[in-house]
């Protein structure tokens, strides 16, 4: 898995960091991958995200279907 390393404009849409928090990093922007979920949306994670969202899924497919649930429920929250 390949992350992006200061990506101008990166900006996790979980937690919604732009700047990197190692504190030796702090002069660059957070490590981000854009995933497709299983609908087509484009979504940027944090490598942070990333490893809280992967922790209990076993196959890509359930990576794909956890984006899609938790990108609906942010929306109807509206974070």
């Amino acid at each position: 898995m390949s992350f992006i390393y200061d990506k101008k404009n990166a900006q996790c849409m979980w937690c919604k960091r732009t700047q990197n928090p190692h504190p030796d990093y702090s002069h660059e922007t957070i490590p981000s991958k854009i995933f497709i979920s299983k609908k087509g949306r484009k979504i940027e994670l944090c490598f942070s995200c990333y490893e809280n969202e992967t922790k209990a899924i076993t196959k890509a497919s359930d990576l794909e279907e956890i984006l899609d649930k938790k990108f609906e429920i942010l929306k109807v929250l509206n974070l």
